[in-house]
């Protein structure tokens, strides 16, 4: 009777972190805590599980083998990056599955998004994803590590962590010579207050406060301010040709 009371307390227990956890995930704002209680929450979820069901020998190794296998991958020394080209095309279509998802503020996910939230998400989902697909370690920790280092649009046009790096200036988007940037490339307000990255063809797409949604803006564009403002242009590290 004690064991079989134990064990319930045990599971709802389990249920009670693993609730918390979802309620972490729904949460649209990423910073420093939610990512850091969302680590403890994750490795408490599946520890306890192996704690709960260790007595069933197969999914207690089930489960060992699964860490065990992504800690393999992870540390794992090669192959090297994909070639840059690959993983920018990755990036654009990894930017155009945000379009129309709502604005929010400090938000990064599908339930709420930013100016740099934007920027940043698109790059950890396609250099994650390509990191899996094509047996890249060292492009999944890259997406691991952007993922924890949050960078608001200031800090990406300051080229903080050498993550990004300067390409030029311009008086405005509308007076910009796209021929002189890249697809993935980044404008950055002067005063680092919106960011928003170049799509190819003269469209860009961005978290717009205004609009209240992730849109595409083809220049030149009078109607939206952020087009009208002097521009730094940067350049993901990862992305230099």
């Amino acid at each position: 009777m004690t064991f079989a009371l134990t064990r319930r307390l045990g599971w709802l227990l389990w249920i009670a972190v693993l609730t918390s956890f979802l309620a972490i995930w729904v949460y649209p704002v990423s910073n420093q805590i939610t990512r850091s209680v969302g680590i403890v929450l994750v490795l408490s979820t599946w520890l306890g599980l192996i704690a709960l069901v260790w007595r069933i020998r197969w999914i207690r190794l089930a489960l060992f083998g699964i860490i065990g296998l992504v800690a393999c991958f992870l540390i794992a020394p090669m192959p090297a990056w994909v070639d840059a080209k690959t993983l920018r095309l990755d990036y654009l279509s990894g930017l155009r599955h945000y379009e129309g998802v709502t604005y929010y503020w400090g938000g990064e996910s599908f339930k709420g998004i930013d100016c740099s939230g934007l920027i940043r998400r698109g790059l950890i989902d396609s250099a994650f994803c390509r990191g899996i697909r094509s047996f890249s370690p060292s492009l999944a920790r890259y997406a691991l590590w952007l993922w924890w280092h949050d960078c608001a649009a200031s800090d990406l046009g300051q080229g903080n962590l050498q993550m990004t790096v300067h390409v030029l200036d311009t008086p405005s988007i509308n007076a910009l010579d796209h021929s002189t940037i890249l697809p993935g490339d980044l404008a950055v307000t002067v005063g680092g207050v919106h960011i928003m990255a170049y799509l190819g063809s003269n469209t860009w797409i961005e978290a717009d406060p205004g609009a209240g949604r992730v849109i595409t803006v083809s220049a030149p564009c009078e109607t939206n301010a952020w087009f009208c403002q002097p521009m730094k242009i940067m350049r993901w590290s990862i992305l230099q040709p």
